[in-house]
């Protein structure tokens, strides 16, 4: 364990980890938003949009026939666009499913 001062080992389970653990815990804070509207400036920047925190996966449409480009992009108006009950339907149907679900 390193805490900045002295390096020091503890066996993981001990009270003393649990200590530790619990006292890094304390520290921190939670902060869930809906949209992100709801982010002052500096929370913006910091989780979204600064290159040296943020990760950023490239989407791609299926590769194949048009069909399925255009289901891809039915998919991604359902799940971005401006209705909610299409997208609202989708969730409904498929939170069930899925894997890491965070509620």
């Amino acid at each position: 364990m390193q805490t900045g001062k002295l390096d020091k080992k503890i066996k993981k389970g001990s009270t003393e980890h649990k200590n530790y653990i619990q006292e890094q815990r304390e520290k921190l804070s939670i902060q869930r938003f809906k949209g992100l509207g709801e982010m002052n400036p500096e929370e913006l920047w910091e989780t979204t949009l600064n290159p040296d925190n943020r990760t950023m996966l490239r989407v791609q449409y299926s590769k194949g026939t048009k069909d399925k480009s255009k289901e891809d992009q039915k998919m991604i108006k359902v799940l971005m666009g401006d209705e909610v009950a299409p997208r609202k339907d989708f969730i409904t149907n498929n939170a069930l499913d899925v894997a890491n679900l965070d509620i």
